[in-house]
């Protein structure tokens, strides 16, 4: 016996001599910023550091060599020579010649990373073409496969036969509700202030839940904790200024980013030219604040707040009276974030947060009888999270966490006035209280195979009800051979709020509405089969089928839609069906040399079922685009000089149209009076469409090409840049809707070529 107990002391002596921990954080060392997703290698084993820079490897043999890696920066290979658990800071240094490197590829380079999610390099955003010279993280993300863009130079996305609501867009983990700018042009993501972005679409992790289709996870920039810096940009439209430095050297830092429009004022100028007295209004702003504070080698605070704003306005006059129409709509984000190291193998982040959107809609008319309609609408979420990653060995980490949120939903209050009556339609807003809590094991079954097996669980309390949604994910990842690899996985997801769109109105007039009980949650299950190969140092190709259906999806009932049925709730003007989608994704990238790029194809067919639309049977989703191809192409002809490239090209969208034509009965009151003006509708009632068929109709195809080309030049503080961009370079008449006129098909065109210019400066 007392053989056997100096055996086990020996083993638990020498286990203790060779297996130490090495953990800390991976930065930047020219700002301080933490490193996402920096990939840490030792003795042909390997980690990645998490979303807040740490990590935690155990070493067993001395001395000990690190490789460190991350896109953009030089790999640096440290020594140590160690004989306990110790804690370290690792800085890397960016590339020299960073400005060549804009290639857009899957995480980091590692063993058995996911085939289907992407990091975007803010560079490759910044350097793409862009819409009237403003970069546009979301317009680089419809050249993604599986990806599909809404109406014509929208930033709006639709993923795998999902709509708008069904993606997750998290701003420092907050949820963003409305992503547009000027009508859905451009998005509310400001590139300036964005240090990381992970784009997810088929295999999610558990930690994240509450849509079907797509997560976006961006992080702000933290600040610079060495030197103060700044950007300055200035395109047609807008006016970007973003500067960030230390509070107090290695300690504090705080970031201010702000956009904002001069359209307003070359309208106005437009209108004091002409000397009408007819007027419109329009403007855009945003706002990001970030405040990053390290209180202990163990602890670090962040503070981040959003803010954006659009408001249009318009007036005329005519006869003795004066129209006036307005419209605008905002976000608002607020978070405070906590990390800490508990122990070298386990971290948290913990955030409270509160965001919110809302817009309003205003009409009125000042004559001898007064009118005047108002409506607004709004969400606001108040909630608490928190999230542990537990490293348990090299081969198997641990992450699990919880939620609390309280939404606050006021879908549709609208008041009425005019010389003889008030009225106001004030719903009481529904409150509903939401928790989730989550874990996952991400486990390196050998080096060649590893298993990621979570379960996300999620309920709601609303209107005296419950919901709850258990949510399998499993992924499997396997390397075949040291140039490919094969992933399978299966989710299943479930989001308890609805988005009505009115995609009629091209305005952001849509509603968020939570699930209450006759207008359930929505649902959906994903199989997905991936295949990636490296064909050589500089091309790589990934394919991947996926299969998903979905049910409880939302849409307007036929004839009911946002500003008719004032009297009638948004719950008895919906219709709950159900979807499918299936598809084949390939994407070719190509990241070595000096010309760089990648073309995406998308094959895919997803279809809808409602028992009270198309008679019950299934009918082409509106955005079922057969057919997707995108390409992407940079080349450097030298270290200041690059010429950038898009193409794409998708099979029309899916239109409903009179499949004939017939002669309706004018109303009895038409008929009495004969001097009714409204009689000019005559025409109208004698070509009534026959509407039964629903999407029955294919738009001609779409397709464009853009091209920027980018003049940079080193200063003595800094760098300016000169940027050409020309959108729509053949100046194809895409069709923006397609209507009847005196029944012949015409199409209306938005977007012809448009040149632009922009200035940079970076201090």
């Amino acid at each position: 016996m007392k053989l056997i107990r100096i055996f086990f002391l020996c083993l638990l002596t020498t286990n203790a001599l060779i297996a130490q921990t090495i953990s800390g954080f991976i930065e930047d060392a020219s700002s301080g910023e933490r490193l996402i997703g920096a990939a840490i290698k030792f003795n042909n084993q390997g980690v990645i550091s998490n979303r807040y820079g740490y990590f935690s490897i155990k070493v067993n043999v001395e001395p000990v060599r690190l490789m460190v890696s991350y896109l953009g920066f030089e790999t640096k290979e440290i020594e140590y020579t160690i004989t306990k658990d110790t804690s370290v800071l690792i800085k890397l240094h960016p590339v020299q010649n960073n400005l060549n490197e804009v290639v857009i590829t899957s995480s980091p380079k590692q063993e058995l990373s996911s085939i289907d999610h992407y990091t975007i390099p803010l560079e490759l955003v910044k350097k793409a073409p862009a819409f009237l010279g403003e970069s546009d993280l979301f317009k680089t993300i419809q050249y993604l496969p599986g990806v599909q863009a809404g109406n014509e130079g929208t930033a709006g996305i639709n993923v795998r036969g999902g709509t708008p609501d069904q993606n997750l867009i998290l701003l420092d983990g907050v949820p963003v509700y409305n992503i547009n700018h000027m009508f859905g042009f451009f998005s509310v993501i400001n590139p300036d202030a964005v240090s990381h972005v992970d784009f997810m679409k088929g295999s999610f992790p558990a930690k994240y839940g509450g849509r079907l289709s797509s997560i976006m996870d961006i992080a702000m920039k933290e600040g610079n904790l060495q030197s103060w810096h700044g950007t300055l940009s200035l395109n047609p439209i807008a006016t970007r200024l973003m500067v960030e430095g230390p509070l107090k050297k290695d300690v504090s830092s705080i970031l201010v980013s702000g956009r904002s429009t001069w359209i307003n004022g070359l309208i106005g100028l437009g209108t004091l030219i002409s000397n009408s007295e007819n007027s419109t209004n329009y403007g855009f702003y945003d706002l990001n604040v970030k405040l990053n504070y390290k209180l202990s080698p163990k602890d670090q605070l962040y503070g981040s707040f959003y803010t954006g704003h659009d408001g249009f306005r318009n007036q005329f006059k005519f006869d003795n009276s004066v129209y006036r129409f307005g419209l605008s709509w905002g976000n608002a984000t607020a978070a405070l974030r906590w990390n800490r190291v508990w122990h070298k193998h386990l971290f948290s982040n913990t955030t409270a947060y509160y965001t919110q959107y809302n817009y309003n809609l205003s009409q009125e008319l000042t004559s001898e009888k007064r009118y005047n309609a108002t409506t607004n609408s709004s969400i606001k979420d108040k909630g608490v999270k928190i999230d542990f990653d537990q490293i348990l060995s090299n081969q198997n980490t641990l992450k699990y966490g919880a939620g609390l949120v309280h939404h606050t939903f006021a879908p549709e209050n609208k008041s009425y006035q005019n010389s003889r009556m008030d009225s106001t339609a004030m719903n009481t807003p529904v409150e509903s209280l939401e928790w989730s809590t989550y874990l996952e094991d991400e486990y390196s079954i050998t080096n060649k195979l590893k298993l990621v097996a979570g379960v996300h669980y999620m309920g709601q309390h609303v209107q005296k009800s419950y919901f709850h949604s258990f949510q399998p994910r499993i992924s499997l990842h396997a390397n075949l051979t040291s140039r490919s690899k094969a992933q399978f996985s299966y989710n299943r997801t479930a989001q308890f709020l609805h988005l009505l769109t009115n995609s009629s109105l091209g305005l952001p007039t849509d509603l968020w509405v939570p699930a209450i009980p006759n207008v359930g949650p929505e649902k959906a299950e994903q199989w997905a089969l991936g295949y990636a190969f490296q064909l050589n140092d500089s091309y790589s190709l990934t394919s991947e089928v996926y299969y998903k259906n979905m049910e409880g999806v939302v849409e307007y009932t036929d004839l009911s839609a946002f500003l008719s049925a004032t009297n009638i709730p948004w719950y008895d003007r919906v219709t709950v069906g159900k979807s499918r989608s299936k598809g084949l994704e390939v994407y070719l990238n190509k990241s070595r040399g000096k010309t760089k790029g990648w073309i995406s194809y998308t094959l895919s067919k997803t279809d809808r079922k409602f028992a009270s639309l198309n008679e019950g049977n299934w009918f082409p989703f509106k955005y079922d685009r057969r057919n997707n191809l995108a390409m992407v192409i940079t080349h450097d002809f030298s270290s200041s000089k690059t010429l950038s490239f898009n193409f794409v090209y998708n099979t029309g969208v899916a239109l409903t149209l009179p499949t004939s034509f017939y002669e309706g009965a004018l109303p009895s009151n038409y008929v009495h009076d004969l001097n009714n003006p409204l009689l000019i509708n005559y025409k109208f009632y004698q070509s009534l469409g026959d509407m039964s068929q629903r999407n029955n109709f294919r738009a001609p195809a779409y397709h464009r090409m853009d091209v920027s080309y980018k003049l940079t030049k080193l200063k003595v503080n800094g760098t300016r840049s000169w940027i050409f961009n020309v959108y729509n370079l053949y100046n194809r008449q895409n069709p923006y809707f397609i209507y009847y006129d005196q029944q012949k098909l015409k199409q209306f065109s938005l977007l012809p070529i448009l040149p632009s210019v922009t200035y940079q400066r970076e201090f």
